[in-house]
């Protein structure tokens, strides 16, 4: 797990509150040891001395704002129904486990639920687990919200889910893992930032954002999804996906699917059953400073216009470095696509006059195929460099447009480049 203070990244709490985040809030009334019974109503701060057990519904129901309820090591046990300990609506609450031995919810439908109106509070070091529908559940729960430092293990469906509305909220040092269903499920949610999960072993898409604008996923880990690792789709706008990193994912690393204005910056996606990044109907997205090496494919785009894709590392795939179809007006500059298993970067589909794609500052060499292939027109090629490729360093097919400055030696063909001039 990885454990984060009560600070997280700076430059996101001005937008959300600061000060609830912190955990600066109205200091709690004192904690007194309670041994509570199923389906309490909690009104004040409590510390757990014994396990519930077998709970028919509900385990525990938050009662007031500016509260702690401490398993203090114990269990809150269901019968698959309720929910472990449940919010509606209260604030600055928290939910914790302040003893060295795990502090477990287990066998509700929902572990922990905070809904409507919640805001403020802190679901902390607790380990939650072999629930039905959701570990954690923000259910159009208002902003300010931390889910941080937990185990969420094992349950039937999604580990920590965000929807209906649910703004302004912090999924944070979580260690998620075993989920039947996605790790983390975002969805009409906004302003949240996701940031330093480990996330393995789910059986869909490690984290999905649907139909969510302006969230922030940064320094997430995601690995061993029977589904992709990162899933941006169904209009989720604006979102930043910065410094995460995958490995062994059945699907793609990154898919950005019907959803526009992301930036995909400096991310390490490794080792996918699919491309590194895909991009599927997705435009004026920026994808910069991306290491996707050893995939499938390295960047992928398809029905995709007005993206930057610059400053990559797309290289060792087992398919095309770089591959672009029926997407135009893209910029793909400075590049790196080197050592793929067929082309280093390839376009294919016609554009109209002053609507191609450019191709500026890429190095292509050592690929089993061509460095660059650019078919149809009418696309510019500028300053790449292609060497030592099996096939063309440069094809380009006629009516494409020669920028100059491009370079290409030790190519399988004895021309070098078609299309346009080459210099050694």
């Amino acid at each position: 797990m990885i454990r984060l203070s009560r600070t997280l990244s700076s430059g996101w709490f001005a937008a959300v509150g600061a000060t609830a985040l912190l955990g600066v809030v109205a200091p709690a009334p004192a904690a007194h040891a309670a041994q509570l019974a199923c389906g309490q109503t909690v009104t004040t701060s409590v510390v757990l001395t014994a396990d519930l057990l077998n709970c028919p519904g509900d385990g525990l129901v938050v009662g007031g704002s500016g509260i702690v309820v401490d398993l203090n090591g114990h269990t809150v046990d269901g019968v698959g129904l309720g929910v472990g300990i449940r919010n509606d609506g209260f604030d600055n609450t928290t939910i914790t486990n302040s003893s060295s031995n795990p502090g477990g919810i287990q066998d509700f439908d929902y572990g922990v639920q905070l809904n409507p109106g919640a805001s403020g509070n802190v679901v902390e070091e607790l380990t939650i687990q072999l629930n039905e529908v959701s570990g954690i559940e923000l259910n159009g729960a208002g902003g300010n919200n931390q889910v941080r430092n937990n185990l969420i293990d094992r349950q039937s469906q999604r580990g920590v889910t965000s929807l209906g509305g649910a703004s302004g909220n912090a999924i944070a040092g979580n260690t998620i893992t075993g989920n039947q269903g996605e790790g983390v499920f975002v969805q009409e949610s906004a302003d949240t930032r996701i940031e330093g999960n480990e996330i393995t072993g789910s059986g869909d898409a490690g984290l999905v954002l649907e139909g969510s604008s302006r969230n922030t996923l940064l320094t997430n880990t995601v690995g061993s999804s029977s589904d992709g690792a990162f899933l941006v789709r169904l209009g989720s706008n604006d979102n930043l996906i910065q410094g995460n990193s995958s490995t062994r994912n059945a699907d793609a690393g990154l898919i950005v699917s019907g959803s526009n204005g992301n930036r995909v910056l400096n991310n390490t996606l490794q080792g996918s059953g699919d491309s590194g990044i895909f991009l599927q109907s997705a435009h004026g997205s920026t994808i910069t400073g991306n290491d996707v090496r050893l995939n499938t494919g390295g960047i992928e785009l398809s029905d995709s216009d007005n993206n930057l894709i610059r400053s990559n590392i797309a290289s060792d795939t087992t398919g095309d470095g770089i591959s672009l179809e029926l997407s135009v007006n893209n910029a793909l500059e400075f590049n790196q696509v080197n050592g793929n298993n067929s082309r280093g970067i390839t376009v294919e589909g016609d554009a109209a006059a002053g609507s191609g794609n450019r191709l500026v500052g890429n190095t292509a060499d050592d690929n089993n195929g061509d460095g660059i292939h650019v078919s149809k027109a009418v696309h510019t090629l500028q300053d790449n460099t292609a060497r030592n490729n099996g096939g063309w360093g440069v094809f380009a097919d006629p009516g494409n447009v020669d920028g100059g400055g491009n370079r290409a030696g030790g190519n399988g063909q004895a021309a070098q480049c078609a299309g346009v001039v080459c210099t050694p």
